[in-house]
């Protein structure tokens, strides 16, 4: 008879513990593995790198112009590993869970190093979140990066700690509406930490981007503009030759490359921009009388094409000579 209700005891707690596991999945999935959370997060990734790296260039990262579009085009590849990060994590959840399960199939409920896992999961969990505490306060953009997503690690760990702890004999579980509010608190505080991490990563992104944008600048499209109108585009590095005479007079503008192309607009920098001295020049892209010509020239061999110094005088008097 006691073995009959020791078995029917292990089946019910087994059955408690698969529908514990199977509403957790679904409560972990609905926030990873939502449509919407993950554009939201492409997006954000994409305006924080945007804006911080319009910062430290010195311009205002409202000037692109930016679609929806263009955020996430260009945080694709970036947020692809927090995805990564959070299936290792999940994976490592896993592993650890099977070894209780067999362990407790194995031994028993009984078991002293199930029931100690069961009892103290909550105590390693706030371990958990103190650590990423931490790694946010020391400063590297590793750990500045890693320390939301370790925080968040934390809460999920504490939610499935309580639900260990609570298919423990004699324990007394939530109430369905106090569970409910649990999980989705935690949900919450998890897709906070996620969209928190990804606003660290982007920030370090932007700002390494920024720093070595004038070692990057030699690697950037290079474009010629010619213009029937004059430009007056002063910054280091860009020359301006013509061609023509008279009503027929056309300038042609070098040294430019191509920083942005969006909202309609390409937005250039010079070849010898620099953080103590850097122009950005926005340009139609159908502009009327403009022309734009993308040049690869790695050795610097290409000719004026025709073009000679300005000797024609401007409209408002001045003689555009070569800059």
């Amino acid at each position: 008879m006691s073995t009959d209700v020791e078995r029917e005891a292990s089946e019910a707690v087994e059955a408690a513990d698969g529908e514990t596991r199977g509403s957790l999945v679904r409560s972990l999935l609905a926030v990873v593995a939502n449509v919407g959370v993950l554009t939201a997060l492409l997006v954000y990734f994409g305006w924080v790198r945007s804006d911080q790296m319009s910062k430290m260039l010195g311009v205002d990262e409202a000037i692109f112009g930016m679609t929806v579009d263009d955020y996430v085009r260009r945080s694709v590849q970036p947020v692809v590993l927090l995805p990564i990060c959070a299936a290792i994590a999940g994976l490592g959840w896993v592993a650890l869970d099977q070894w209780l399960r067999r362990r407790r199939v194995r031994l028993g409920n009984d078991d002293r190093i199930v029931s100690r896992v069961a009892q103290w999961m909550w105590l390693i969990a706030i371990g958990v979140f103190a650590l990423g505490l931490l790694l946010g306060l020391i400063g590297y953009p590793v750990t500045y990066i890693a320390a939301p997503l370790v925080c968040a690690g934390g809460m999920l760990l504490l939610l499935y700690g309580l639900m260990l702890r609570g298919g423990l004999p004699d324990a007394v579980g939530f109430a369905p509406m106090t569970e409910g509010v649990l999980r989705g608190a935690i949900a919450i505080l998890a897709a906070i930490g996620l969209f928190w991490s990804a606003m660290n990563y982007a920030t370090v992104e932007g700002t390494e981007l920024a720093r070595d944008f004038p070692n990057q600048i030699e690697t950037l499209p290079g474009v010629m503009v010619d213009s029937v109108t004059p430009l007056d585009i002063v910054s280091p590095g860009v020359t301006v030759t013509c061609a023509g005479s008279g009503d027929e007079v056309r300038y042609r503008y070098r040294g430019l490359r191509l920083l942005e192309s969006t909202g309609g607009n390409y937005f250039l920098v010079s070849d010898r921009w620099t953080f103590d001295y850097g122009v950005v020049v926005m340009l139609p892209v159908d502009g009327d009388g403009l022309r734009f010509t993308f040049v690869r020239d790695v050795f610097g061999i290409a000719d004026a094409g025709g073009f000679g110094p300005c000797t024609t005088p401007t409209s408002e008097g001045e003689v555009a000579g070569q800059r």
